[in-house]
């Protein structure tokens, strides 16, 4: 697992319809052009302001880039689950907060048969990060709150946790991955995603 540096992603985390949209449209052949002309000018996001489409479009564009197309496809045509599990391991390939603490929280619960996770958990992982990581602890608080609470959404996005009462407690849910993308990172030796996507 490439040992990427902590990053704050603080806005766009799943950005899902959106990104499903530029999946079909780069299947279909259109180039970076015509992409950006659907969304900045026809508005395809159906974002009111431009400053929206331009960030939904660069985070989108960003994730997309060098993804061999096969993952493009699962993501242009396949079922929901496949689609939304597809992006999470985009996601999962340039976020390594995201990445830790599914190794480090979540699957040591799930080891535990504790299906849990409050907020107690999540402090102590993301205090944590701030006192292992100089990078993480010069973020500023406003900038540290976001990049914890679009790690958490992400989750809950992508069908990994459930929002429970009282708030900020959430289920653990073990998900099966769709057999096409399980097909696909077996065969390009990316099998350890599957667990970080709790496909266990």
């Amino acid at each position: 697992m490439p040992e990427t540096a902590y990053t704050a992603r603080t806005n766009n985390a799943f950005v899902l319809t959106e990104t499903i949209r530029v999946a079909e449209l780069m299947h279909l052949g259109a180039t970076q052009e015509d992409i950006r002309q659907r969304v900045l000018v026809e508005d395809l996001f159906q974002l009111r302001s431009q400053v929206s489409r331009e960030r939904a479009l660069q985070t989108v564009l960003k994730r997309l880039q060098q993804v061999p197309e096969k993952y493009i496809q699962l993501i242009a045509t396949g079922n929901p689950d496949t689609r939304r599990l597809t992006i999470l391991f985009l996601i999962l390939r340039e976020n390594r907060l995201l990445r830790e603490l599914i190794a480090e929280v979540l699957l040591d619960k799930i080891k535990a048969f504790d299906y849990l996770l409050t907020s107690a958990d999540l402090r102590t992982f993301f205090e944590g990060k701030r006192e292992q990581s100089s990078k993480v602890a010069a973020w500023s608080d406003s900038t540290y709150k976001k990049a914890a609470s679009n790690t958490i959404l992400v989750l809950i996005n992508a069908g990994l946790l459930q929002p429970m009462s009282p708030r900020r407690n959430y289920q653990i849910r073990v998900v099966s991955v769709p057999s096409p993308l399980r097909q696909q990172l077996l065969a390009d030796g990316l099998g350890h995603y599957l667990t970080l996507m709790l496909d266990i």
